[in-house]
C-alpha cells in the first residue's frame, strides 16, 4: 500500500478512537462529529491517493461529498451506497457549532463511518 494512503488511514483510526471516547458523552456532540467527518475524509482521500485521483487542497477537499463525486467520476460506483456520510460535512471544521435542533445522532453515524471503514479495508484488500 502506498505510505501516504497508509498514513491517511492511520490518521482517520486516530480520528475513529477520539470519537468512540466521547460518543456517549452529549456535552461532547461537536467532537465527536468533527472526529467522525475527519475519518471519513481521510478514508475518502486514501481511497484517492489508491486510484491515483487528485482531489482538492482547500476547503473543498474538506467537502465529503465533493470527495465523493471524484471517486464516483472514477467508476467507484460502490462508494455511493455510503453516502449518509455527506450529512457529516457541517462538522469538518475545528470552528463548526452545528445547532442543537440540527444535530445527528453520532452513534448511527457512527455506525455509517464503521461501514465506510470496512468497506476502505475490502477496497484496500
Amino acid at each position: 500500500m502506498n505510505s501516504t494512503a497508509k498514513s491517511l488511514i492511520l490518521k482517520a483510526e486516530d480520528n475513529l478512537n477520539t470519537a468512540r471516547q466521547h460518543l456517549d458523552d452529549d456535552k461532547q456532540h461537536d467532537i465527536v462529529g468533527y472526529n467522525l467527518a475527519q475519518a471519513c475524509e481521510m478514508y475518502l482521500k486514501a481511497l484517492c491517493v489508491l486510484r491515483n485521483l487528485e482531489f482538492p487542497g482547500d476547503d473543498e477537499g474538506h467537502d465529503l461529498d465533493a470527495l465523493m463525486q471524484i471517486l464516483e467520476e472514477d467508476n467507484l460506483s460502490a462508494i455511493s451506497s455510503h453516502a449518509d456520510i455527506v450529512e457529516l460535512t457541517p462538522y469538518n471544521s475545528t470552528t463548526a457549532k452545528v445547532r442543537p435542533d440540527e444535530r445527528l445522532d453520532m452513534k448511527e453515524y457512527w455506525d455509517h463511518v464503521q461501514d465506510l471503514k470496512n468497506f476502505i479495508r475490502e477496497t484496500v484488500n
